[in-house]
């Protein structure tokens, strides 16, 4: 077995036995890093989003300065090219702070669209979400605009492939999390991010719930999901660490009382399926989620990993710990603004008290994606101390 092939089973390894909530003799690193890799890296924010030559050059100069494990990101978040090719416009780049900004909280369905949706899924979003989304399918030439579209997804997911192989059979490292591992979009995440709007959303809740609990019957957790179900084997797939993943955004907008009627059945499906399947589901959680607690205590042990951004790890370590792998921790203010001992330092807590008998994953608490987001001598410090520290 080579040295690189040695590296990409540890990896994997380390990321099962975490998450199998079993002590390891050192800590995944994870790389919760996005945009601020290209901030990083010399080239403008608008070359290197449309060009995957400079994209791949990024992420390799990337790891062989930084050698994470694992990466949440190659570059894929943004497919660009396709959205252009589309006629996609809700966006704006700015090169002089590598800045990419989105429009946000525009809805592409009406209240009446909910019917549709429970009706005929598929003429929704080819007659109301796509067209209202992307103004080149709304022309006379809509299939040829489309057809031209397909070839940059053909593109964009060959890159894809690419780059997965690449970073395994030259650096050792796992598929990454968002364009490697399944990806698992539940339907109130799809009326929240694509469909309703947060503030549409957020009224629908109070005026016509029924229909919006009608739609998340319906559609579930979406159709990769099953998919992936009708297609997936039993046990946990040894050639990378989890076996899909899942994003909670869209609970930002939810009580407690609100989620458990609305995202609870949905979340509660994913947890039985994982035990079921012995499979290992990776969770990013934005916002602070301590209101939460009690439903993460009902997930099954050893199979979710959650990555909290703005929670308190110590307290979340001591309510839900004995449940769920603990992902995160490491301040990005922190690594913006203090020196490398305390960044050193800080790291070093995380390990001692989250890692010491194992469920610990070690990362940046929130998307790193802006050029102030983190300094570079500091995320080289805490790296090396992180790749050196034995617990």
């Amino acid at each position: 077995m080579t040295d690189v092939s040695k590296k990409f089973q540890e990896r994997v390894q380390l990321y099962k036995d975490a998450a199998r909530h079993k002590k390891t003799s050192r800590v995944l690193n994870l790389a919760n890093i996005w945009t601020w890799k290209i901030c990083n890296s010399g080239y403008k924010l608008s070359e290197a989003l449309f060009d995957y030559d400079k994209m791949e050059d990024i992420v390799c100069k990337f790891h062989e300065k930084y050698e994470f494990d694992y990466y949440m990101d190659y570059g894929l978040r943004n497919p660009l090219r396709i959205a252009d090719t589309l006629g996609f416009t809700d966006y704006q780049i700015n090169d002089d702070t590598c800045a990419l900004s989105y429009v946000t909280d525009i809805s592409y369905m009406t209240e009446e669209d909910y019917d549709l949706i429970i009706e005929n899924y598929d003429k929704f979003l080819w007659t109301k979400c796509m067209p209202g989304r992307y103004k080149n399918l709304r022309g006379s030439n809509a299939k040829e605009m489309l057809k031209k579209a397909a070839q940059e997804l053909i593109t964009y997911q060959k890159f894809c492939v690419q780059m997965n192989s690449q970073m395994e059979e030259d650096y050792g490292v796992p598929l990454c999390l968002f364009a490697g591992v399944p990806s698992v979009l539940n339907s109130f995440e799809t009326l929240y991010l694509a469909f309703r709007g947060m503030k549409a959303l957020s009224m629908d809740l109070r005026r016509i719930p029924d229909k919006v609990k009608a739609v998340c019957r319906a559609l579930g957790n979406g159709r990769a999901f099953e998919k992936y179900k009708a297609s997936t084997q039993q046990g946990t797939d040894m050639h990378t660490g989890p076996d899909f993943s899942l994003y909670l955004l869209a609970h930002v907008i939810l009580s407690k009382k609100q989620f458990e009627e609305f995202y609870w059945p949905l979340l509660k499906e994913i947890f039985d399926f994982v035990e079921k399947y012995d499979k290992i589901v990776h969770i990013f959680n934005e916002s602070e989620n301590s209101r939460l607690y009690d439903f993460y205590k009902q997930a099954p042990k050893g199979h979710v990993v959650v990555h909290f951004e703005n929670d308190d790890l110590f307290k979340a370590k001591k309510e839900i710990g004995d449940n769920v792998c603990l992902c995160g921790g490491m301040p990005s203010d922190l690594l913006a603004r203090g020196t490398k001992d305390e960044c050193v330092a800080y790291a070093k807590r995380l390990i001692d008290e989250l890692a010491a008998d194992g469920g610990f994953i070690f990362s940046q608490d929130k998307m790193i994606s802006y050029p102030n987001d983190c300094s570079a001598a500091n995320l080289l410090a805490v790296n090396k101390f992180v790749q050196e520290y034995r617990i």
